[in-house]
């Protein structure tokens, strides 16, 4: 499934207060770390696009106001926001660290990994 780029600090307001969960992959074109996982991330999105959760990315390199703004500190970094809040996070390339932070969407809890 192609992610669908967030373009700048207006475009990743207007995302993540549109009603709808997302998953944001904050990464970075030239970590290694950033593309062994992104395999993964396709995986992920093609399971969870079902039940109505959008998939967004943000090259840290090109939109670091909201890199600021999200508090992303490594990359990979994945964030899932529900109504404008974050709900879940998780760092690095651990495929079982994606799916407890699916998990923390399906459960309405945060979780950090």
């Amino acid at each position: 499934m192609p992610f669908n780029p967030i373009d700048d600090a207006q475009d990743f307001t207007r995302i993540i207060n549109s009603g709808k969960t997302v998953l944001i992959d904050f990464h970075a074109d030239w970590s290694g770390l950033c593309r062994s996982t992104s395999q993964q991330f396709s995986e992920l999105s093609d399971t969870f696009v079902r039940i109505g959760v959008d998939f967004y990315r943000v090259n840290v390199d090109e939109l670091e106001d909201v890199v600021m703004e999200a508090d992303v500190r490594v990359v990979p970094t994945y964030m899932v926001f529900k109504d404008g809040k974050k709900v879940g996070h998780a760092t690095g390339v651990d495929g079982l660290s994606l799916h407890k932070l699916m998990g923390s969407y399906m459960t309405g809890c945060e979780v950090a990994a």
